[in-house]
């Protein structure tokens, strides 16, 4: 059992002064050690005036009585109150010091807990989007644009248009650039018109961020270009001012860094976008 740390009071009636030695190379080795001193005592003052003169006479009295001690890999010479205080704080120190990596160690062990739900979020949501019911969702999106907006002749996917499900209306611009990657599609024009930057840059993207504030702004577009319907050229302006800054600033995001370009250009694309809804 460690001895107790003695209470010390900054009061007339007490005095605590502590002293560092120099390093002293030993005569054996000539390695250096830390030599620490500490002198405690505690004493009786009739006035406050008798303070200063009676600690320093105790100091050098005390000095007669120390003795010589280790704590730690320090050498230790002080009375015996002093070889108790020192030690005290050693084994504080000691145990801040568990304390401090363990905590480090459970902060690791948390952001790789976090990360790993990421991952397994991410894998969920690509096995839900790959999957063939999906996919079949996705091809007669594109498929759709490309008979009725694009007037495209002879379309080979007339089938594709007959089994996709009715909801397949609005974008999915992480889902179509899976589908391109996967059916190795050649229309790839079709997905640049509708979400402004080509497949393969979706799914860097998403691979690296997997920002949902930005695909929200890519699947609104789409789902409003697969319309047919004319777009105003302020909501055209945005959308591509958007893309520029998305590319230019691939990490960030857009709500969670407001006051960046990337931030501000995502903004000015929603107050277009709910200014024209309202006409």
């Amino acid at each position: 059992m460690s001895t107790p740390l003695p209470k010390i009071r900054r009061r007339k009636d007490m005095e605590d002064i502590r002293t560092s030695l120099p390093h002293t190379p030993s005569e054996s080795d000539g390695k250096v050690f830390n030599v620490n001193a500490i002198v405690f005592e505690e004493i009786h003052v009739p006035s406050q005036q008798d303070r200063e003169p009676l600690a320093k006479s105790r100091l050098r009295n005390g000095v007669e009585y120390v003795t010589i001690g280790q704590v730690g890999n320090n050498l230790v010479y002080a009375k015996s109150g002093g070889h108790g205080i020192l030690g005290e704080l050693e084994q504080m120190k000691r145990e801040i010091d568990i304390l401090m990596a363990k905590d480090e160690k459970k902060t690791i062990q948390i952001d790789e807990h976090q990360k790993h739900i990421s991952s397994l979020e991410s894998r969920v949501r690509h096995l839900v989007q790959s999957s063939d019911g999906y996919l079949t969702i996705r091809r007669r999106f594109l498929d759709v644009y490309k008979r009725d907006i694009k007037a495209i002749e002879e379309l080979k996917g007339s089938k594709a248009i007959r089994e996709g499900n009715l909801r397949a209306h609005e974008g999915d611009a992480f889902g179509d650039a899976v589908l391109f990657d996967r059916d190795q599609r050649t229309d790839r024009s079709i997905y640049r018109e509708l979400y402004g930057l080509d497949h393969q840059q979706v799914l860097e993207f998403h691979s690296a961020s997997d920002d949902g504030e930005v695909f929200l702004v890519l699947n609104t577009y789409a789902t409003m270009v697969a319309q047919g319907k004319p777009l105003p050229d302020d909501l055209k302006v945005a959308f591509n001012s958007f893309l520029a800054k998305v590319e230019e600033y691939w990490l960030q995001s857009p709500t969670k860094e407001p006051n960046t370009p990337l931030g501000s250009a995502y903004y000015t694309f929603w107050k277009k976008f709910n200014h024209q809804a309202q006409v």
